[in-house]
């Protein structure tokens, strides 16, 4: 199920006020407008009243340029440009360096009912921040059914039909040193530039589900050092009783799953019985991290096979004889007496 990538201006600030030291200087409401940009604008040139490249979907942040602009005019000049430019209608305003937003700037915005927000942080860095924070809330969000677990650092997706034993495997490896993200109902996300999160929902963090055990607490049974809040997705792996001839032997053919547009390489596992799925499953890890590292296993034992038969018919071609070379013919008998063979 996916969700739409927008936040309500009110929801932004209870989310960001902590991390950006954000206050509302409004009162007069509007905060359910909605953000639904990743990136941030400085009005600049808006601010005289041309606003032909304003967009209202991104927040406006207005530093101590707008601001020195704004009282460099005059009133009715600011007061022009501004009516033009909160008339887009923009989703809200944000002041950094705890700046004091002229009288008229408020009039304005209240007659157009433009949420004002401040930050006391230095422009730069208040953009830095607020930009990070806005490609963390409006990432294209998914839920996906499975099991999120870190191996080595290694961000495994596990998928499969219900009951096929997800959970249980991810239990071995956490018995094994490895950390749980989320089980059962795993929150994915999409951040630039490709890359893949998943998170558990706030009520199943770190918790897990395991047939005839019920809930399990894992932070309790195996202390934080066994659970992470978040992790990249690097690998899918299903779990599946598929047949054996459906699977890729030497694993030379790159699969990939999608998940929100991005393609995951996919590493699929058949189930049988009196195999240890988890020892599999950390082995996929090992090997993608070989993979970060320049080293394909498949691919270059399938280079070494195809160097072999290269090598091979080259010596084939060189040791038949071409169809100029003599073939020499028997000589006369020299009416010696044969040598007797040897039975």
């Amino acid at each position: 199920m996916r969700r739409d990538a927008s936040i309500e201006v009110g929801k932004f600030l209870d989310a960001a006020a902590e991390p950006l030291q954000l206050t509302l200087l409004s009162d007069w409401g509007e905060l359910d407008r909605k953000i639904t940009s990743m990136r941030i604008q400085k009005p600049g040139l808006a601010l005289s009243g041309f606003v032909k490249h304003v967009f209202p979907d991104r927040i406006q942040v207005l530093g101590l340029t707008e601001i020195d602009y704004l009282l460099s005019c005059s009133p009715e000049q600011a007061r022009a440009g501004l009516e033009a430019f909160c008339s887009k209608p923009l989703c809200c305003l944000a002041i950094s360096r705890g700046l004091d937003p002229p009288d008229f700037l408020m009039d304005v915005a209240r007659r157009h009912g433009v949420p004002v927000l401040r930050s006391p942080l230095m422009s730069s860095v208040f953009i830095s921040r607020l930009t990070r924070k806005l490609e963390d809330l409006l990432s294209p969000r998914a839920t996906i059914h499975g099991v999120l677990i870190d191996v080595l650092g290694v961000g495994l997706l596990l998928i499969g039909r219900s009951g096929v034993g997800k959970s249980e495997a991810a239990l071995d490896l956490i018995l094994k040193g490895h950390r749980l993200v989320a089980d059962d109902i795993v929150e994915v996300s999409v951040r630039p530039p490709d890359t893949v999160w998943g998170a558990a929902l706030e009520m199943h963090q770190h918790h897990m589900e395991i047939r005839g055990l019920g809930i399990l607490n894992i932070t309790h049974l195996f202390g934080v050092a066994a659970v992470r809040d978040n992790k990249k997705i690097e690998v899918v792996v299903e779990l599946s009783e598929a047949q054996e001839e459906d699977y890729d032997r030497l694993g030379t053919e790159p699969q990939v799953w999608p998940i929100l547009g991005v393609d995951v390489p996919l590493a699929r596992i058949p189930l049988r019985p009196g195999r240890n799925i988890a020892s599999l499953i950390e082995v996929v890890a090992r090997n993608q991290v070989l993979k970060f590292r320049g080293h394909d296993s498949a691919r270059e034992f399938q280079e070494k096979i195809n160097a072999r038969i290269a090598a091979s018919a080259r010596g084939a071609n060189i040791r038949s004889p071409g169809p100029d070379v003599p073939v020499p013919t028997p000589r006369a008998s020299s009416g010696a007496v044969p040598s007797p063979e040897v039975e």
